[in-house]
């Protein structure tokens, strides 16, 4: 059988790859022959993570340049490799490009996956929800609140972004380790954030609360993870304030869980998420975070997110930080892990479970 994973914002090293590659790296491939789609100039962290986990690159670099172009260069790709599951990762009704590209190749399961509670484009989603409600076959999100966005009142299943337990527990060498990688002093307080540079992430809202942090505490610092858009214009802002010398960015890393250790909480200020899977990940490492209240409360599986209203203050976030009473990681893991378990979040159940949806679907077409 082969499967073709599309994540229409493009191959990058951010949320909806990593649910895609966790899932692959974790599935029993027996008889799949899987492969994820780059709709952009691919970063290489992205392509790497994509071949460790045991599929294929497959570039149509034109969507946004040229979307004619690419949705027939799709269409023609399609039938020559006979797809049997063309599965589509995005969080509007723009995914209908893919979708009708597959309908017209003659790909019999088409799978629109949500993984947002809203979108940027919310005209041209609107325009396309008629033929995007036609074109797909079955419907996937990553939380309760993803699919009523997407799907309405229609059925759709619920895949929970699992991860490797193992992977993102917490370390007391890799603490120690990317600590001293970093430059950061062994009693410092580390705020961090994973995610990529743009509006959404909000992270001019973001410095405002370091810098509040920083008044109180000057042995504070700020690890941001991840590029994008616009990390060249949060590069200047960080330059031209006061925390310069505090804030770290990393740029794109391959290996964020073993980071994870060196933190002490984790902040998301996101103007809108589905069901943002650091979230998750920063649960099984032990970390307290504090989400923005627009941001689904599925992803709050223990008692360590604590949600606020990126409406309030920034000193008001500064505060929340303080205020934070840092647990012992390493005594709080079984709790820990066990509630992500009944969650459903175990990527070694969640990718079994995947993959007899895949054969399922295939034999009832």
């Amino acid at each position: 059988m082969k499967v073709l994973h599309i994540p229409t914002g493009g191959l990058f090293s951010d949320g909806i790859l990593s649910c895609i590659t966790d899932y692959m790296a974790a599935m029993d491939k027996t008889d799949l022959d899987v492969r994820v789609l780059a709709t952009n100039k691919a970063e290489d962290v992205a392509v790497q993570k994509v071949k460790r986990s045991g599929c294929k690159v497959v570039s149509i670099p034109y969507r946004k340049t040229n979307i004619v172009k690419y949705f027939f260069s799709l269409c023609r790709y399609l039938v020559r490799e006979k797809i049997d599951i063309v599965h589509v990762h995005g969080s509007s009704a723009i995914m209908s490009v893919e979708l009708v590209a597959a309908m017209l190749a003659g790909c019999k399961v088409r799978i629109a996956h949500s993984h947002n509670t809203t979108c940027e484009h919310q005209e041209v989603d609107k325009l396309l929800r008629p033929i995007f409600n036609r074109a797909y076959t079955k419907a996937f999100a990553c939380g309760s609140e993803a699919g009523k966005w997407m799907f309405g009142n229609r059925e759709f299943v619920i895949i929970p972004n699992g991860r490797d337990i193992k992977k993102y527990e917490y370390n007391a060498q890799n603490r120690i380790n990317y600590r001293n990688k970093l430059k950061i002093p062994k009693s410092a307080l580390v705020v961090g954030h994973v995610g990529r540079f743009n509006v959404q992430k909000n992270h001019e809202y973001l410095l405002q609360v370091f810098e509040e942090l920083y008044k109180k505490d000057r042995n504070t610092y700020l690890v941001l993870v991840g590029t994008g858009e616009k990390i060249d214009e949060i590069k200047d802002l960080v330059k031209k304030s006061t925390i310069r010398d505090n804030v770290i960015f990393t740029g794109v890393i391959d290996n964020v869980a073993d980071y994870l250790s060196a933190f002490d909480v984790m902040l998301l200020p996101s103007l809108y998420e589905g069901l943002p899977m650091v979230v998750i990940e920063w649960q099984i490492a032990g970390l307290p975070c504090i989400v923005s209240d627009t941001v689904t409360k599925e992803c709050a599986i223990t008692p360590l997110v604590k949600f606020k209203s990126i409406k309030e203050s920034p000193e008001s976030w500064a505060r929340n930080i303080i205020d934070i009473s840092l647990q012992d990681r390493e005594k709080s893991k079984d709790v820990l892990f066990s509630s992500i378990r009944k969650a459903g979040y175990d990527i070694e159940f969640g990718a079994e479970r995947l993959r007899n949806i895949y054969f399922g679907l295939t034999k009832t077409v």
